[in-house]
């Protein structure tokens, strides 16, 4: 529910694009320091500790903004600045969340933890972005913003007992084992072309449907309600990836990730079109299929392929590379959307986003990655 109630609260104060690109930029600037020294964290702490204080601090930044809203206080600079702290937050949680799993399940179970991991996240954001919407229109966005900040803290209450046992390690400097993460992931050319695509395709995305699709809804008079309804649409599509992803297996487990993230492009394209709001819900769905069985694929061929003491590290640099033009997207996004408004920006970042991803299947080693068997797996 969160992002319709910070978007709606934001354009509540101030309604021109550029202030809530503002907003989403300062959110995702420090996680492209903080992710970094989040990997080193995350390969050399217990992982579960840094999970619990990065949502003890989400849940702390997320009550001040609905504080601020409930007050009447809340303007761009002070919203922008708690975005700030919560990206740094979520920065430093991500990459030990993203290697936690190796910890958790027997060798050769990868891909379906990570599917089963994400369906109930799923089935959650079905029916949350409507429901939020809803709340944003009766109660107003001060109340969706207070329950997500006490999620983060309950999220924290219950990672604490998870009972692992992680050793704390490394008694190496930070730099080398930044350097150690560094060589781990520009080996593989697999991997870091992926992230140089992802570094397009992501900016684009979100500058297209976070940043642009809740302005079009306010412009043509649909509102919060109606907003809410495709976010909860693509969490439908979502939902239904990750069972896609419970049965299908692909053998060549990156070319079906690159193909995944094809249909991302449809709801920029219903949006710049003005079509109904049936087809862009319809585009939604189609695009958080293949979102989820992108995102289960990638992490199961990094969690496959990678040395458990470097998934740290590998996760925040390629997170890192995935988020490194989102500020700069919003911002350009926003500003030419203000200029010339957001048809054409619509269709240039859907035609840009695919040719970003097609590219990708011109290079041999996407093909060569091929899932491991359960023999495989627990012989590595």
């Amino acid at each position: 529910m969160a992002p319709v109630a910070l978007a709606f609260a934001v354009l509540g104060f101030d309604d021109r694009p550029n202030s809530l690109a503002i907003v989403l930029a300062c959110n995702t600037v420090p996680q492209l320091v903080m992710m970094l020294v989040g990997g080193v964290i995350a390969d050399r702490l217990s992982r579960r500790r840094v999970i619990v204080v990065g949502n003890l601090v989400s849940a702390c930044t997320q009550a001040a903004v609905a504080l601020l809203v409930a007050l009447g206080a809340a303007d761009v600079t002070r919203v922008a600045g708690f975005a700030v702290l919560a990206g740094g937050a979520s920065a430093l949680a991500q990459p030990a969340m993203n290697s936690l799993l190796p910890h958790l399940v027997e060798a050769g179970e990868v891909q379906e933890a990570n599917a089963l991991m994400r369906l109930p996240v799923n089935a959650v954001k079905i029916v949350a972005p409507a429901l939020g919407g809803l709340l944003v229109a009766l109660v107003g966005p001060e109340w969706t913003l207070a329950w997500d900040a006490a999620s983060f803290a309950i999220a924290a209450v219950l990672v604490s007992r998870i009972g692992i046992s992680v050793r704390e390690k490394r008694t190496s400097s930070v730099l080398r084992d930044f350097k150690e993460g560094w060589a781990a992931f520009s080996g593989r050319f697999w991997l870091w072309s992926y992230v140089a695509s992802g570094t397009v395709v992501v900016a684009l995305w979100l500058g297209g449907y976070q940043l642009l699709g809740p302005v079009l809804a306010q412009d043509r008079h649909l509102g919060a309600v109606a907003w809410g309804t495709v976010q909860g649409a693509f969490a439908v599509g979502l939902f239904a990836g990750g069972f896609v992803s419970l049965k299908w297996k692909p053998s060549r487990i990156m070319v079906a990730c690159v193909c995944a993230n094809l249909p991302s492009a449809l709801p920029l394209l219903a949006l710049a079109v003005r079509a109904p709001l049936v087809v862009v819900a319809a585009g939604a769905v189609l695009a958080g299929i293949g979102l989820d069985i992108a995102i289960v694929c990638w992490h199961t061929a990094l969690q496959e392929q990678l040395p458990s003491e470097v998934l740290g590290r590998v996760n925040s640099l390629s997170s890192t590379g995935e988020l490194m033009a989102v500020p700069l997207g919003y911002l350009v996004v926003g500003a030419t959307a203000s200029a010339l408004g957001p048809t054409s920006v619509l269709l240039a970042s859907a035609a840009v986003m695919t040719l970003a991803t097609l590219v990708l299947l011109a290079a041999p080693s996407v093909w060569a990655i091929r899932r491991r068997g359960p023999v495989e797996a627990a012989s590595s």
